[in-house]
């Protein structure tokens, strides 16, 4: 359902809108507020000079005169008294007696609805007093004052309101526009188009998302190219066996091929090796998904690098290769055992078997075991033809083998690699090649070392 209900940027506009209409009615409370208490203190301050001037006024008639006598007059001609439009002070004057002895407007007040009083001197002595009382007519200037200060706050309001909401809407669709096009993305993603991206057009976190779901989705598009690869690959790697089995059985039971000795062991070799196929792609698919079950106890691994050494060394011998250790006295690494035999004898048997390809003579690979730092070091060198730097690159890569190494029967299955790649790994271990072409090849396995107590 596809709504304004449903949708995100509606309701982040009108989430600015509220912002908008709650600032505008804060600002109006305080404005008006604030302007009420101002005016009220500016008329105020006003009133009370006009008042003290006619206080003076009165004090120097008083000393001039010695009475009060005519002092309505100068009451008459003040500007504080109550103007035409009902603005100014009720006025009275009482003499030291409190007798009034000179009034001006409001005839019908008595002297107590005065609220003020100021005292009148003459020649430092006091002869009266001036009461006052306001005529009403500051109270509408501050209404007709405050009346214009809220219309000018309202139409401030509506014109910030108005462009709260445009700018509302700006931003709400700028903020929802990548969050859409991720959700679009994720759509497709979740049907199988594992090629969709999402553009990226800011730095901001709405962009580092993009480029963080980008980089997920080129991940598991090269994840299931790579299952699509292995499935491929394991396929056409069982085949052949399968299909050499099913050949010499069928030439057997056709009475092709005698049912000797000798046929029958060409057909165990090619099980055996189809074994050793599916065996190779369990071990790399449960080290790939980290349910590798690892015996992790302290290694000697000078002691396991000779025990495979002295086990390749009739191979060795019967290829024409020289084998040659260098084992130092190292720490012990904890690790499993067995998967570091097994590491270990597919990089030996790897040299083993591109050693005598080189043009080097004689054909010679030598293990070497040290320690620097905290890190314990072995690695495998073999005078090869060696790689290119492509070559490098794809070396550890499931099924891959070099040129050279084509033939199934001598480049092995090509998940040797791959797995001792991913074994390594396992132990929080790294593997690197070196390699030249004409040069050989060398394989580096560094793994921490125990602490020393």
């Amino acid at each position: 359902m596809n709504t304004l209900r449903t949708k995100l940027w509606p309701r982040v506009t009108i989430a600015f809108l509220f912002v908008a209409l709650v600032g505008v009615a804060l600002v109006a409370v305080l404005a008006n507020r604030a302007a009420s208490i101002g005016f009220a203190r500016y008329l105020q301050t006003g009133e009370l000079n006009t008042l003290q001037e006619l206080q003076n006024d009165l004090g120097s008639f008083y000393a001039a005169q010695g009475d009060w006598s005519g002092a309505n007059n100068l009451l008459r001609q003040s500007s504080a008294g109550p103007q035409g439009s009902g603005e100014g002070y009720f006025l009275r004057v009482l003499d030291s007696d409190g007798q009034v002895v000179a009034a001006r407007g409001g005839q019908s007040r008595s002297v107590t609805d005065f609220d003020l009083e100021l005292p009148l001197t003459a020649n430092g002595q006091q002869v009266g007093s001036l009461l006052a009382l306001s005529a009403g007519g500051s109270g509408r200037a501050g209404e007709q004052y405050l009346s214009a200060v809220n219309q000018a706050i309202i139409w401030a309001g509506l014109v910030a309101i108005v462009i709260a909401l445009f700018l509302g809407l700006l931003l709400a669709r700028r903020l929802t526009r990548p969050i859409s096009q991720m959700a679009q993305a994720t759509r497709a993603v979740a049907a199988g188009d594992l090629t969709k991206q999402v553009p990226v057009d800011s730095d901001d976190e709405l962009g580092q998302l993009a480029q963080d779901f980008n980089q997920m989705a080129r991940t598991l598009a090269l994840s299931e190219q790579q299952r699509r690869q292995l499935l491929a690959d394991t396929a056409h790697d069982l085949r052949t066996p399968i299909s050499i089995i099913r050949s010499h059985l069928e030439a057997m039971l056709d009475g092709v091929f005698p049912m000797t000795l000798e046929n029958l062991a060409a057909i165990h070799e090619e099980t055996l090796h189809l074994s050793r196929l599916v065996d190779d792609v369990r071990t790399l698919s449960l080290a790939e998904t980290g349910q590798l079950h690892l015996e992790m106890k302290p290694v000697d691994m000078q002691t396991l690098a000779g025990q495979v050494v002295s086990a390749f060394a009739p191979l060795a011998e019967a290829d024409g290769v020289r084998l040659e250790s260098n084992l130092e006295n190292v720490r012990t690494i904890t690790a499993d055992e067995a998967r570091i035999h097994q590491v270990l004898a597919n990089l030996i048997s790897n040299a083993l078997r591109f050693a005598p390809l080189g043009e080097q003579e004689p054909p010679i690979v030598v293990v070497s075991l040290t320690e620097e730092m905290d890190r314990v070091m072995i690695s495998v060198t073999d005078n090869g033809p060696g790689l290119t730097a492509e070559q490098q690159l794809r070396v550890f890569d499931r099924f891959w083998r070099s040129d050279s190494a084509r033939d199934r029967q001598k480049g092995g299955s090509g998940l040797g690699l791959a797995i001792s790649k991913s074994i390594v790994e396992a132990h929080n271990g790294q593997i690197s090649v070196h390699s030249a072409p004409g040069q050989g090849t060398r394989f580096i396995i560094t793994f921490k070392a125990v602490p020393r107590l």
